[in-house]
């Protein structure tokens, strides 16, 4: 999805377009990237069309809701997977134990750095529920890494947008 066509959304149908839109970003959606979405949210902002902290908390709640619907796919049909997976083949065995041992020990840390790595952060709700971790670390790992994330993104394209106005 390009700029124009994400800010033509938000144009037309107002800032519950800037949730769905996020949303989907966090569930690794198609056409869906973070680098034109969360920016095209602060030139949005930059235009009158809201303000910075709403653009903002909009994105927040879409990235957590993404986040939140991932994260139960892996809890839910993640672990079946993983256990079908085990059963086939001795490698894939150690490496899911590698990863869940990985995903467990200061997951709290690994998540939230996780959550502002771009690729890593729209992939890493499947892995940590499917292995398991501890639901409420997991959420307030990826809120922290969300909204600092975001944070510097909408910004990025508020400040952008006051400059080309």
């Amino acid at each position: 999805m390009e700029l124009d066509a994400v800010m033509g959304l938000m144009s037309q149908y107002g800032v519950l377009i800037l949730l769905i839109i996020t949303c989907l970003e966090a569930m690794n959606c198609p056409g869906m990237p973070a680098g034109v979405v969360l920016p095209a949210a602060g030139i949005y902002a930059a235009n009158g069309g809201m303000s910075l902290f709403l653009a903002i908390v909009l994105t927040i709640i879409g990235g957590m809701a993404g986040t939140t619907v991932l994260y139960m796919v892996g809890r839910i049909g993640g672990h079946p997977l993983l256990e079908w997976l085990n059963r086939h083949s001795k490698n894939l065995r150690k490496a899911n134990e590698r990863c869940a041992e990985f995903l467990q020990k200061n997951s709290f840390r690994k998540i939230f750095i996780g959550r502002i790595l771009p690729v890593v952060r729209t992939i890493l709700p499947l892995p940590a529920g499917a292995f398991q971790v501890d639901p409420v670390s997991f959420m307030a790992a990826s809120a922290l890494g969300i909204a600092c994330y975001n944070i510097v993104c909408v910004s990025a394209g508020y400040f952008l947008g006051y400059l080309f106005i």
